[in-house]
């Protein structure tokens, strides 16, 4: 409390006015009710990130309230595929007040035309995951390989992860940890390949984006 209070000091002494509060919390489904929280600087405007992940023909649809950058939500829909019907999708909306309250967040269709990319899609526990190639659909035209941690009542498995992503995925997902419905997701790895060969690492984002490893969490249990 006291530092939040501190960051809201030096907020007003810098003239950026009022501190930012936004409602935080996650859960499965489209919507979710937490408590208010102070935002750091830097971050300037409330948002939900809805995500819609597929596996084996069922979709699951995964929420979270945070505080936000407003640059986030000037880009479409984040995804990734990891073959064999196994998808991720993120949309990003911003509100502020009570706005987020009644904001509605729709995950649009994914385009499947092929985008003439093709990627190694596969998934594995423990080991490294060998698949078959994937062939890349809309705008996924990156190849990616992630490493991540998954904590679940009392167990720890390594998950490795490799398929086709959108630009605007490996830009958004870094390394690091983030928590869902009391378990935890480390991500150790987040490696991209541009079309022209060369290799990125993810930049800095909102937060572990809720992809792949909250479905696994779920797969898991």
């Amino acid at each position: 409390m006291q530092a939040s209070l501190a960051v809201c000091i030096l907020a007003a002494l810098l003239a950026l006015g009022a501190c930012l509060q936004c409602e935080v919390c996650s859960g499965p489904g489209n919507n979710c009710t937490g408590s208010l929280q102070t935002c750091t600087l830097g971050e300037d405007t409330c948002g939900v990130a809805l995500t819609e992940s597929t596996f084996g023909g069922e979709k699951i649809q995964t929420v979270i309230k945070h505080c936000l950058t407003s640059s986030l939500c000037k880009d479409g829909p984040i995804s990734v595929s990891f073959g064999t019907g196994m998808t991720t999708r993120t949309i990003f909306a911003c509100c502020v007040g009570e706005a987020c309250r009644t904001v509605n967040v729709t995950v649009p269709p994914a385009d499947t035309k092929p985008n003439g990319r093709h990627c190694l899609g596969c998934y594995a526990l423990f080991s490294q995951c060998s698949g078959e190639i994937t062939e890349c659909t809309g705008d996924e035209t990156q190849c990616i390989e992630m490493a991540e941690s998954i904590s679940y009542g009392g167990n720890r498995e390594q998950m490795v992860m490799k398929g086709c992503a959108s630009e605007s995925f490996c830009a958004q997902t870094k390394v690091g940890q983030a928590t869902f419905g009391g378990h935890s997701a480390n991500l150790t790895l987040v490696k991209c390949t541009s079309g022209a060969g060369g290799v990125s690492p993810g930049s800095a984002g909102l937060l572990l984006p809720p992809l792949a490893g909250l479905l696994l969490l779920k797969l898991l249990s």
